[in-house]
């Protein structure tokens, strides 16, 4: 099986049922022994392809690692098998791995600086050989650990707007409070002249009557 961040578009070929001469990253969980002696498999390996560098598949791929790790177990691993990659820009391209134990994870290899496509697509293949295996994907979890400056602007500006709502929606509801006291108080003082104007001009009939 292999995970593919490309600057192209996925495509069907010969690399892992991918397209060869590819232009960015793949990693490849090879679980098949063609002609590298000396590696015990399955094996995991990064390779980067700038577009004209061909996939060695006659040798696994040996021409082409930057990095990799032996796996024994994982296809016949008792808990559920994840890989997980960390990518920092220009940095470096982490892989672990998880098919030992439960929540137990196995560092594979840490590459040194990489260069992967500002725009790339995430994809995954697979293919079978003279062994068959069925490679099922349940799920993909993609996270940014370190958001960008654009990010954090418009963070920023969404936080900032969200304050001057809930303000002017305070202010809002404080005014709308303020006329309300207001119009009871202006009642209030309509009802007491009106009493007492009520008031004085029974107490003039009264006296006029006398």
């Amino acid at each position: 099986m292999a995970i593919w961040l490309t600057k192209e578009r996925a495509t069907t070929g010969v690399v892992f049922g991918s397209t060869d001469h590819f232009n960015g990253l793949g990693v490849f969980i090879d679980t098949y022994k063609n002609q590298r002696p000396g590696i015990v498999f399955p094996y995991v390996m990064a390779m980067m392809g700038n577009g004209t560098v061909a996939y060695d598949k006659e040798h696994d791929g040996k021409d082409n690692e930057i990095a990799g790790c032996s796996a024994r177990g994982l296809r016949t691993a008792s808990v559920p098998t994840k890989i997980r990659l960390t990518y920092f820009q220009e940095t470096s391209l982490k892989v672990d791995l998880h098919y030992k134990s439960e929540d137990e994870w196995t560092e594979c290899f840490e590459t040194g600086p990489l260069n992967l496509p500002s725009v790339a697509y995430l994809g995954f293949s697979a293919e079978t050989g003279e062994l068959h295996d069925n490679h099922d994907i349940i799920s993909v979890d993609t996270k940014n650990k370190y958001y960008t400056r654009d990010y954090k602007q418009q963070q920023n500006v969404q936080e900032a707007d969200r304050r001057r709502g809930k303000a002017f929606h305070q202010e809002k509801e404080r005014g709308s409070w303020t006329w309300f006291f207001l119009k009871l108080v202006m009642l209030g003082i309509v009802v007491v002249g009106g009493y007492v104007g009520w008031t004085m001009y029974r107490t003039s009939q009264r006296s006029s009557r006398f």
